[in-house]
């Protein structure tokens, strides 16, 4: 008489000595898997950036705004957009790269009338298109803000391109801001141009008749000289 073999159970079954190498590799592959998984979300970050808030702005003077960027694709650029609080159509102007995700910017000198400024960045990829936006900030205009630029961010807001994202700001100056520093303007297609409307403006400051500016009078006096500057003649009509 033969002895009987123990039956297998279900689970002696499940658990097979050839099933093993199956489980171990299955268990190293859903390992690997959460690792990748885990760091993906910081390999695929979202594009975005942050513009921090000024504490104000000063009549008459230049102010430096600042942002910051995460996943910056190569070839992005980043813009400030900025207005007179509650009037319409913004203007823009290019931040300057200062390193790795840092930027900054001198917007135009806000004139006295101009109370109070709103703002928010954009970052670009590199055909222009928007791919992330601040939040909208707004600060005060005062007299007594206190302001502290370097001779870099001097020399940018003497050379300010102003974009343009309305026709209607097309032959207009930028709408509570003054001219000075302000030199190209790029309209609503992306074509840049002179500023004439602030060119005239000084050529218009010259061209006047006469003009009282401090010259160096003789044996080194310091003096007040009436200059006349006079109007070239009018081309001789036609018979």
């Amino acid at each position: 008489m033969r002895a009987m073999r123990p039956k297998r159970t279900r689970a002696m079954r499940e658990r097979s000595p050839s099933d093993l190498p199956i489980l171990a590799l299955a268990a190293v592959f859903l390992a690997a898997a959460g690792a990748m998984a885990s760091t993906a979300p910081l390999a695929a970050q979202s594009p975005s950036i942050t513009v921090p808030q000024v504490s104000c702005f000063r009549f008459a003077d230049n102010q430096v705004v600042r942002a910051t960027t995460l996943g910056e694709p190569g070839g992005a650029t980043a813009r400030l957009y900025f207005q007179w609080t509650d009037h319409p159509y913004y203007y823009w102007v290019d931040f300057e790269h200062d390193g790795p995700g840092r930027y900054w910017v001198t917007p135009p000198k806000p004139e006295t009338r101009n109370k109070e400024i709103e703002y928010y960045g954009a970052l670009l990829d590199g055909t222009g298109r928007q791919i992330a936006r601040s939040q909208i900030l707004k600060s005060k205009v005062t007299s007594d803000c206190q302001i502290k630029l370097t001779p870099q961010q001097l020399g940018a807001a003497q050379n300010l391109t102003i974009g343009e994202t309305s026709d209607k700001q097309n032959h207009n100056r930028v709408n509570g801001f003054l001219c000075d520093g302000i030199v190209t303007r790029v309209n609503p297609e992306n074509v840049k141009r002179a500023d004439e409307t602030c060119r005239t403006c000084v050529v218009a400051w010259w061209l006047r008749k006469e003009l009282l500016i401090p010259v160096a009078g003789v044996a080194g006096i310091t003096g007040i000289t009436s200059v006349v500057v006079d109007k070239p003649e009018p081309s001789p009509s036609r018979p």
